[in-house]
């Protein structure tokens, strides 16, 4: 057997890659946000909805309702009156659940989002971890948009149409009546519903 000295092997050797970056969550195609924005934007639109409705049905309710001494209620008004107050509480209801979801939404989406940066920062990618970190309420943030969905579900629990609505104070029954008792016979759209448990 005879060996060919003339032949040559090579040693292969690792490529040199380029430094490779964690590609961002917040930023370019990669940006998780609007993703996120998308379903706290629906729970937003359905709690505009449940605004509307409410201001309907007060306003019906309102109308089946005398509140004059003179036209004071009856059973049948009192009938009349059931259906949209009942609407009105569930719209008012709503109003509530929806901010309180918008709320626990916005949480944990924050959440996720400091959860990502922070491994990021661990694999050597600070840039998500620093706009979180240090420009949490600035533009600049796009999380920031986040925070926005959730200060206009507060504001239109605030709103003082809203509060008016759900605080009215309605009559059963005319107080100059002899059987009247303010217990049972008041009622109004904010103490006949349920608050959330979680959010707000």
């Amino acid at each position: 057997m005879s060996r060919n000295l003339n032949a040559r092997s090579v040693k292969p050797m690792l490529e040199r890659l380029e430094d490779r970056v964690t590609p961002t969550v917040l930023f370019g195609s990669t940006n998780v946000v609007p993703t996120m924005l998308t379903g706290v934007n629906n729970v937003l639109s359905d709690m505009k909805t449940a605004q509307s409705n409410l201001k309907t049905d007060f306003t019906n309710a309102v109308a089946a309702l005398p509140q004059t001494p003179v036209g004071r209620p009856n059973g049948d008004d009192v009938r009349v009156w059931s259906h949209p107050f009942g609407k009105a509480v569930a719209d008012y209801q709503q109003i509530l659940s929806d901010q309180a979801s918008i709320h626990q939404m916005v949480t944990t989406d924050n959440a996720v989002l400091q959860g990502v940066a922070l491994q990021e920062l661990i694999l050597g990618d600070p840039i998500d971890f620093i706009v979180l970190t240090f420009f949490p309420n600035s533009g600049f943030n796009p999380a920031t948009q986040l925070t926005s969905v959730q200060n206009q579900a507060d504001q239109i629990r605030k709103d003082t149409t809203v509060q008016n609505e759900v605080n009215f104070v309605f009559l059963l029954r005319a107080m100059a009546d002899p059987g009247f008792n303010a217990a049972r016979d008041q009622i109004t759209i904010a103490g006949s519903v349920n608050t959330p448990s979680f959010g707000q």
